[in-house]
């Protein structure tokens, strides 16, 4: 008898581009029964990659913990095929940084993922920011440094006409001069 190994899979965030941040997660598959899987936590209206892991897990704990996780706090999960993983993900990389801002200093790592897959076989198109300007989303968990950072580099490159920005309330230090 052969064993044979899963095919590699990809999901994301039904509501990725309507919140305009969700997870992309890309699973491949080993014979030994493992998963090695590559996180994004992406920001299609700014920052890109916000966040990025890559684990190594038995392929069931990647089911309970991932899948089973994306599916009850993350909105649900939409298959979407490896080749357009890469492609979203690669994109959201690459409008961040037209915009001045690096990806997750992780995210290198977790590209490893990618191996063998090629963005150009998606035929899906995908459009970044939000009403053909970036948006800037700050959330909870961003230092006050890092929205400095965010809104300075945004300021420089695009003035202050040229992005939207949604801060938390009590953070008028925060907003452009």
């Amino acid at each position: 008898m052969v064993a044979l190994k899963r095919p590699t899979e990809a999901w994301c965030s039904p509501a990725l581009f309507k919140n305009g941040f969700g997870q992309v997660v890309v699973a491949r598959f080993k014979l030994s029964g493992d998963a090695e899987v590559g996180l994004f936590l992406a920001d299609v209206y700014c920052l890109g990659i916000k966040d990025a892991y890559l684990v190594k897990l038995p392929e069931r704990e990647y089911e309970t913990r991932i899948l089973a996780r994306m599916a009850e706090t993350g909105g649900g999960k939409e298959s979407l095929s490896p080749a357009c993983a890469r492609k979203l993900v690669e994109g959201a990389v690459q409008y961040a940084q037209g915009l001045g801002l690096a990806p997750h200093p992780d995210y290198k790592k977790a590209c490893r993922v990618f191996g063998g897959i090629r963005s150009e076989d998606c035929d899906r198109a995908f459009t970044y920011g939000q009403d053909g300007k970036p948006l800037f989303v700050q959330s909870p968990n961003d230092s006050p440094e890092f929205v400095q950072h965010v809104m300075t580099t945004l300021t420089r490159r695009l003035r202050i006409d040229g992005f939207h920005y949604i801060l938390e309330a009590g953070s008028p230090d925060q907003e452009p001069g």
